[in-house]
């Protein structure tokens, strides 16, 4: 006979000693475990090192902020609730951090009985997608919010292990949708280093970019009223991940070339240099070589990004995977809109596995939260899918039962005609449409099948 289950664990994120202690006095008394850390980082390596049920942090800190460790655990963990404290209640902070993933947030100084009451209702809400998540994770298949059994990602995997406490740079290649930022993340993640700063270089404005990513001071340019801090600053002692780092402008490049050499920037408008210890992680879907052959990368910075490489894989290269993706989506999806368990039927795998996936990994995250919104019951069926993936599920299914029966071609061509009818309710136009056939030519095999009389309108 098991015992009782263990008590949960809250993971305690707080810089004064004192108060960190106190927290931690009223929840033991309340009957939960409680891990204690005096910053981000320690809390990330706790994370990596047992399991956690919600974590409890301060959103003032020295190093890690509250809302970088915040963004942090919503990478690595979906699944783990953030309760946020901050001493500056406000309509406007509270939106903010619900928006950033926090599950509740409180204002210093709070009462205990409020502490316990919500500590109490984000476990209970929270419970069900832990749970579902643990249970994946000890099917294996998953790394730090990266979910894939396949052996080309078993392979990234220990690529990402192997390289992941080298200082050198790292280029992470892959097509659009395939999740270079997640891979990024993780690669910083078993790292150890502290925050991970990212940057879209194609987002932002080219005579903005040299002042986000270095600093700029005081009267540098029209606008800079005071001295700013870089993100290169702010990503002293961690990562610095550049995405589409293609999109670099050319004047740009010899600077961030420098950085890489050196360690050594300047601000824009100042004469002092300064230096920053940021590992490097860029990223693109372009080639850069055809970039470097067109004039518009520099050779020298190329091989300076690419000393390390991560190639991340097309969805479509890696198919078994996708039935895991899939639940796992479905799951983080039933669990935020209160849907219970849910799960897709046979038909609708079989449907997903067939379908190529030009949008990778982000197509099939957003098709499943389509899909889950709109199905009618805790199964997701065909019938929940688009049109053209629905089609591909529903000739998977025929093809394999048409060779166990040993059917025909022009059998199992009546067979799939009509069952594409069926799931369009009847409806010729629509019916002729997923099937890709003439109008004509449909109500013509319609007529073969003895559905349609000759005389019968169309």
């Amino acid at each position: 006979m098991s015992g009782p289950p263990a008590p949960e664990c809250i993971l305690l994120v707080e810089d004064d000693a004192p108060l960190r202690e106190m927290v931690a006095e009223t929840l033991e008394a309340a009957g939960y475990r409680v891990a204690a850390a005096a910053n981000g980082r320690d809390a990330l390596e706790t994370l990596q090192s047992r399991a956690v049920d919600l974590v409890l942090t301060d959103l003032v800190m020295p190093g890690m902020r509250g809302d970088e460790l915040l963004a942090e655990v919503r990478a690595a963990f979906p699944e783990l609730p953030v309760i946020a404290v901050t001493a500056f209640g406000s309509i406007e902070g509270a939106v903010a951090l619900t928006r950033a993933g926090a599950a509740d947030y409180l204002t210093k100084p709070f009462r205990t009985q409020a502490l316990l009451d919500s500590v109490a209702r984000v476990l209970e809400e929270s419970r069900p997608r832990r749970e579902q998540a643990r249970a994946r994770r000890a099917a294996g298949g998953h790394l730090a919010g990266i979910v894939g059994r396949s052996r080309t990602m078993a392979r990234l995997f220990e690529r990402i292990g192997r390289i992941a406490r080298s200082p050198a740079s790292v280029l992470v290649t892959g097509e659009t949708g395939t999740g270079k930022e997640l891979f990024a993340a993780a690669l910083h993640r078993a790292s150890g280093r502290d925050a991970f700063v990212p940057v879209n270089c194609g987002a932002i404005p080219e005579h903005l970019i040299e002042s986000e990513l270095f600093g700029h001071v005081r009267g540098a340019f029209t606008g800079a009223e005071r001295d700013r801090m870089g993100l290169v600053e702010a990503a002293d002692g961690g990562t610095l991940f550049l995405d589409e780092v293609a999109e670099l402008p050319l004047h740009l490049q010899p600077k961030l070339l420098r950085f890489l050499q050196s360690g050594e920037y300047r601000r824009v408008g100042d004469v002092v240099t300064r230096r920053a210890d940021a590992r490097v992680i860029a990223a693109t879907h372009r080639d850069l070589q055809q970039r470097v052959r067109e004039g518009a990368f520099r050779e020298d910075l190329y091989f300076r990004i690419h000393v390390l490489s991560l190639e991340v894989p097309a969805l479509r290269e890696r198919p078994t995977d996708v039935p895991l993706l899939a639940e796992h989506f479905l799951a983080d999806v039933a669990a935020r809109e209160g849907r219970g368990e849910m799960r897709f039927s046979p038909a609708a795998l079989s449907a997903l596995v067939a379908h190529s996936w030009p949008g990778n990994v982000r197509e099939l995250r957003n098709l499943v939260e389509r899909a889950a919104v709109l199905a009618d019951s805790a199964e997701v069926g065909p019938e929940d899918l688009p049109p053209e993936l629905a089609a591909a599920g529903v000739r998977g299914e025929l093809v394999r039962d048409a060779a166990e029966r040993r059917l025909t071609l022009a059998e199992l061509e009546r067979e799939y005609t009509l069952e594409v009818l069926r799931r369009c309710g009847g409806n010729r136009s629509r019916a002729a449409e997923e099937l890709g056939v003439p109008r004509r030519t449909f109500y013509r095999r319609l007529e073969e099948y003895g559905i349609l009389a000759a005389d019968e309108p169309a």
